[in-house]
């Protein structure tokens, strides 16, 4: 029933969007954004709304945070997170109209479908508020509602970490098991990077893909479940620390650590100690707390400094593993 409801709302913002199209929607006057930039000169305050709370999002307000000091504490951060995965759509539109009626300065909004949230980006702009889209994967750059978007490229990021299985696993037999996260085109994105990158290498086989919710106590439920089915895996991968991480908990209980490794994506603390531990091979720095830094640096330049800002801005990706963790900035961590 909540699966109906959700592609509902969906097929209605599409509806709206056909209108839009037809009725002569879009740049108008030749405008870059419904929004234009302006000065501002008071402290702002400002909003991030995340899809979910979890170490990778939390990381980005952390980075968020450490910028609005460095520039001296003229905006206050206002973050408003949905409860859970299954019910980000819903709980968006609602925390996004209060924030509306609030009359905020400007949103940072990370959200899995920017095709539902299309009329409260639209409302936003009636209501001359900005808005700032962040850890999205693929955009409609010609979308007027908002500002920018920021993040990094997760079909990159996918393939990298693929790349780095195949440059360490394509001349062995490899059956690997995946934890993914909830259907959407973040998941999508991230796991069409990483077959991409392992197509031409046929000695490594997915055999087994199971959806593990994003969390820890998910990947420690599918990874229980794989095993069931698929004694015979010798590499983990999930694209979340997170969701590895909870597999790491199986096979650490099963006495299975050098028999199964374990392949991440996101960098997070716990991730980087495990490899650090030999426990987990490799993960991917996607710049989750830089993604914070240029999420008020666009802010700034837009609403104080009355700057325009590119439409995308992304941050590289790295892949890190024991021969390079040493390299690793640990102030992410901060």
């Amino acid at each position: 029933m909540k699966n109906t409801k959700k592609w509902l709302f969906v097929l209605m913002n599409l509806i709206f969007v056909m209108g839009m199209v037809f009725a002569g929607g879009g740049q108008q006057g030749g405008d870059t954004y419904a929004v234009k930039p302006r000065q501002l000169n008071r402290k702002l305050r400002v909003a991030l709304v995340p899809v979910t709370m979890n170490t990778a999002y939390t990381m980005t307000i952390n980075g968020a945070k450490e910028e609005i000091a460095r520039l001296g504490d003229n905006m206050e951060l206002i973050v408003q997170a949905p409860s859970s995965n299954t019910s980000t759509i819903q709980e968006q539109g609602n925390i996004l109209e209060s924030l509306i009626q609030q009359k905020v300065d400007a949103i940072a909004l990370a959200t899995e479908s920017d095709a539902s949230m299309l009329p409260y980006l639209r409302d936003a702009a009636r209501a001359n508020i900005p808005v700032f889209l962040f850890n999205m994967t693929e955009i409609d750059q010609e979308n007027i509602y908002y500002v920018s978007s920021i993040g990094y490229d997760q079909y990159k990021a996918g393939y990298d970490i693929g790349k780095w299985v195949a440059d360490n696993y394509g001349d062995k037999d490899t059956k690997i098991g995946v934890l993914e996260g909830y259907a959407g085109i973040v998941n999508t994105m991230r796991m069409d990077g990483f077959k991409e990158a392992i197509k031409n290498s046929p000695r490594i086989q997915i055999v087994a893909s199971q959806t593990a919710d994003w969390n820890r106590t998910g990947g420690q439920r599918v990874t229980e479940s794989i095993l069931v089915s698929n004694p015979d895996i010798n590499l983990i991968y999930g694209p979340y620390d997170e969701m590895v991480l909870g597999g790491l908990i199986v096979i650490r209980e099963r006495g299975l650590l050098g028999k199964i490794d374990v392949v991440g994506f996101g960098c997070t603390k716990d991730g980087v100690d495990a490899i650090e531990a030999g426990e987990m091979k490799a993960t991917i720095d996607v710049g989750e707390k830089g993604t914070g830094f240029d999420i008020i640096n666009a802010v700034n330049d837009f609403c104080v400094k009355g700057q325009t800002v590119e439409k995308v801005i992304n941050r590289p990706s790295t892949v890190y593993d024991a021969t390079n963790l040493k390299e690793l900035d640990r102030s992410i961590f901060d």
